[in-house]
């Protein structure tokens, strides 16, 4: 058998790829066979010997000890193209795959998977867009479900596959899906590539045996120029909007950007070298180089060093992992995807099963938050801090100690609850905000705002209780049964569900509803039970 990782190449970018890979690698020769049709199938093949010596980046213990430098040699690549049925693929050999990956068709690997019956499931990584475990990567033994939760898409699959139903099949069992697939033919050479060609053509042409959640590329001109400007209004608001990926999938293979690697940060003609790449990182490049990060911070390249031989060059853009929530959006590797129909469907059932409650008795409003003011002015206006102020100062001073949530939380003290609004308690040498509010064993986190990035905020605050009381180590910390985060939204009213229930799906807040899921099943792991209070500010 000889193991061959195969890309589709995007339909869209076949004169650019036939060009980048002429100018990078020079042609051998080409060949052209038919298949059982008398189909043409066009061979190219293209190949580089690369001899040079570089040095390894460990070389400074060695010269310690007085030993001589050591130098690696490059490895040589080859690529493979094949024209079959109006569609190109490649073939890639060595680390030829940096040079044709960014061309290649995404859908087409899992479009391939969908249609495939497994035997075992070997190993898969898991895309889980603005939550803490960003990429996960699972190995399983003795396994045969496609395993994955609500929430999470699939960059990678590693299986043992059921060809039963193919007589003499051309291929080996195990197959490695991500952008491309990595299989093993039986035998090596072109007329096995043909009946390997033959072979995909019928199995796409197949029902889908399995739904798998994978984002879908988007291709609307409009709908990616919008993603480009919120994208860069996100930056110019919090460069920390966006996350630098420790874990890409290029092909098949998991690339960890901090492994055996270091890198050179470049802008125009201005550089540094780093071992870790991170938004720190790349803001004190920016401090020391005077560069303007939240206008430039797109614009800066990053070359790839492993054992000291450069391996790809990329803009941050590429680099980057971003949710743009209005337009249900991913940003991965440079390219906005969607969130395919299975990938919502998942997530939105989840969301369903957690409880909801709404009482719009705890609605809140400008008007209400002034009458707190005024009441607030005739407690404290003779406190010593507000001698000579005039009432309109006070009272301005007031509203800025007393800020629509810390007043929001006040508030609900005459309904019974107990306020810990910036009550802090000590954990590991350090003061810890446990929750808002409480009430009848239930601990509350509170947030009002119209936007994920805000009210992502009071579920990150309810993870980090809760992990603290899984620890039994804060001090103080009431009985609880319940865990709740309590949104007060600033928009209209979300349709009721037929149980009564405002429908949080409704909400155009991927990365809320992310976050959620994950929340949900965290609670549920503690014993405790998950709960969302809605209200509105009106």
């Amino acid at each position: 058998m000889t193991k061959i990782n195969l890309y589709k190449i995007d339909e869209r970018y076949h004169r650019s790829f036939n060009d980048n890979i002429e100018e990078k690698l020079g042609q051998i020769d080409n060949k052209e066979l038919t298949d059982s049709e008398e189909e043409k199938v066009i061979f190219k093949l293209y190949k580089m010997d690369e001899e040079i010596q570089k040095d390894i980046n460990w070389n400074w213990i060695l010269s310690e000890f007085e030993i001589q430098p050591l130098q690696i040699s490059t490895q040589p690549k080859a690529v493979l193209i094949i024209e079959y049925n109006d569609e190109m693929y490649a073939v890639t050999f060595g680390s030829a795959f940096f040079l044709v990956d960014k061309f290649c068709d995404r859908n087409f690997s899992f479009e391939f998977a969908r249609r495939m019956a497994y035997k075992e499931i070997k190993t898969t990584t898991l895309l889980s867009p603005n939550l803490q475990k960003n990429k996960n990567i699972s190995t399983y033994i003795n396994y045969q479900d496609l395993e994955f939760d609500s929430g999470e898409s699939f960059a990678k699959l590693k299986a043992k596959l059921d060809l039963s139903e193919h007589q003499e099949p051309i291929i080996g069992e195990i197959v490695e899906f991500g952008n491309s697939i990595k299989l093993d033919l039986k035998e090596s050479n072109l007329d096995s590539i043909v009946k390997l060609m033959e072979f995909i053509k019928l199995v796409l042409s197949k029902e889908e045996i399995y739904n798998i959640p994978v984002f879908k590329k988007v291709t609307d001109k409009e709908i990616i120029k919008r993603l480009e400007e919120n994208l860069y209004l996100s930056i110019e608001e919090n460069v920390h909007s966006i996350v630098i990926s420790e874990l890409d999938i290029i092909g098949v293979t998991e690339v960890f950007n901090n492994q055996d690697t270091f890198f050179e940060l470049w802008h125009h003609h201005k550089n540094k070298h780093v071992e870790d790449l991170n938004i720190s990182e790349i803001e004190l490049f920016a401090t020391e180089k005077d560069i303007d990060l939240d206008k430039e911070i797109l614009n800066i390249k990053v070359k790839s060093f492993n054992n000291g031989i450069p391996i790809r060059t990329d803009e941050i853009k590429k680099l980057i992992d971003y949710v743009d929530d209005n337009e249900r959006c991913v940003l991965n590797k440079g390219i906005w995807y969607h969130f395919n129909d299975d990938y919502q469907n998942y997530l939105e059932d989840s969301i369903s099963e957690i409880q909801v409650i709404y009482n719009p008795e705890y609605n809140f409003s400008d008007e209400l938050h002034n009458t707190f003011i005024d009441e607030k002015f005739i407690e404290e206006r003779e406190l010593p801090q507000f001698e000579g102020l005039t009432d309109e100062k006070i009272k301005e001073k007031l509203k800025n100690r007393y800020y629509a949530e810390r007043a929001y939380n006040l508030m609900r003290v005459q309904d019974g609850f107990l306020n810990y609004d910036r009550i802090t308690t000590k954990y590991a040498n350090a003061e810890i905000e446990l929750m808002d509010l409480y009430k009848e064993d239930t601990m509350y986190a509170v947030k009002i705002g119209n936007a994920s990035s805000t009210l992502c905020y009071a579920v990150d605050q309810s993870i980090s209780s809760l992990k603290m009381y899984k620890h039994k180590t804060l001090e103080g910390m009431p009985r609880i049964d319940n865990v709740a985060v309590w949104l007060v939204l600033k928009r209209q009213e979300l349709p009721l569900k037929e149980n009564g229930q405002p429908d949080l799906n409704a909400l155009n807040m991927i990365m809320l509803k992310n976050k959620l899921d994950a929340w949900k099943k965290e609670v549920r792991l503690q014993g405790l039970t998950p709960v969302i209070y809605i209200n509105y500010k009106i």
